[in-house]
């Protein structure tokens, strides 16, 4: 099974969990199988965000590992067949890890709806907790 990861690069040479895909500029697919990993921009991904869960699919992509997501990403994501992970850490080794030895949780739509009280609509939300 391969899982991915959004990733956001902190600077040249850290790379860290991005809060979503939205705000990602890597994602890292993680193959379970061989233990090796792919980092590709997001944008290459694929180019309709709607289709998403469904390209991921079908490049053998079955698990999503993110420190949050929009209740409607989820809602494309686990309809397509992906489970979608709670990130713990800002590691992605860490997470990896957790993943393969499952110790992380599902992320749910009440853990998302907590997780973001303005549902990322961040120009009408005037929360301080939010992280564009």
């Amino acid at each position: 099974m391969k899982i991915i990861l959004p990733v956001t690069e902190n600077n040249a040479s850290e790379r860290s969990i991005a809060r979503g895909f939205r705000n990602a500029s890597l994602a890292c697919i993680y193959n379970c199988s061989n233990q090796t990993s792919e980092w590709l921009p997001t944008k290459s991904i694929s180019q309709n965000v709607g289709n998403l869960g469904a390209e991921l699919k079908r490049i053998g992509i079955g698990a999503v590992i993110s420190y949050q997501m929009p209740l409607m990403a989820l809602g494309f994501f686990t309809d397509s067949g992906l489970t979608v992970y709670k990130a713990e850490s800002a590691s992605i080794e860490e997470n990896i890890r957790m993943f393969t030895e499952n110790l992380l949780e599902p992320l749910t739509n009440a853990i998302s709806k907590s997780d973001s009280a303005c549902s990322s609509s961040c120009s009408s939300c005037s929360s301080t907790s939010c992280q564009s």
